[in-house]
């Protein structure tokens, strides 16, 4: 009976751990599928990044150059304010009725 006993426990010890085991299994599982999940994530989030990177440079080179057209130019309209651009109009205007006055002479 001894014998029977010792066989019995044995047993009982094995499926307890087949059960701890098929506990860690199912949850290495289900780690893996989230694993998974979260690099496809990362996978994407990188591609989008990528893109956006992209996108980032483009945005520079045309600031740049939109800047670089402004330092060529004399003068543009957020450099004067509006009492100059009024000074500025009054001079032209009085240098087109000059020509006029000559043209007409």
């Amino acid at each position: 009976m001894s014998e029977t006993s010792k066989y019995d426990l044995f047993m009982k010890e094995i499926e307890s751990l087949e059960k701890e085991v098929q506990g860690y299994v199912v949850g290495a599982e289900k780690v893996e599928g989230e694993k998974s999940i979260l690099q496809q994530k990362v996978d994407s989030l990188s591609k989008e990044n990528d893109v956006l990177v992209l996108k980032i440079k483009e945005l520079e080179r045309k600031l740049n150059t939109v800047e670089e057209k402004a330092a060529n130019t004399n003068f543009t309209k957020t450099n004067l304010d509006g009492s100059e651009r009024e000074n500025l109009k009054v001079q032209i205007d009085d240098l087109i009725s000059r020509i006029d006055y000559h043209i007409r002479s």
